[in-house]
């Protein structure tokens, strides 16, 4: 993992707990499946992606992206970062 990806998930990863505003008692982390848990609904992950994008500067790709096996930061930031 590159520093840059490492950041990328930090900095993800306290998006997400800024969102979820201590509602839940789960630890999260870059491979926390946060919509199978309803960590995030469809509109938060959508906000948090488009925070991706401006962290990396770079489009997410959604016509190529399939969210069927759960969403994770991780599995995010691969798909946009590579």
């Amino acid at each position: 993992m590159s520093a840059d990806t490492a950041e990328l998930e930090k900095l993800l990863v306290e998006w997400v707990e800024r969102w979820i505003e201590g509602e839940s008692d789960m630890a999260i982390g870059a491979r926390t499946n946060l919509s199978h848990t309803g960590l995030l609904d469809s509109m938060a992950i959508v906000g948090l992606i488009s925070y991706l994008e401006e962290q990396a500067g770079t489009e997410f790709d959604f016509a190529t992206y399939d969210p069927m096996k759960g969403v994770s930061i991780q599995g995010l930031i691969k798909h946009c970062v590579g």
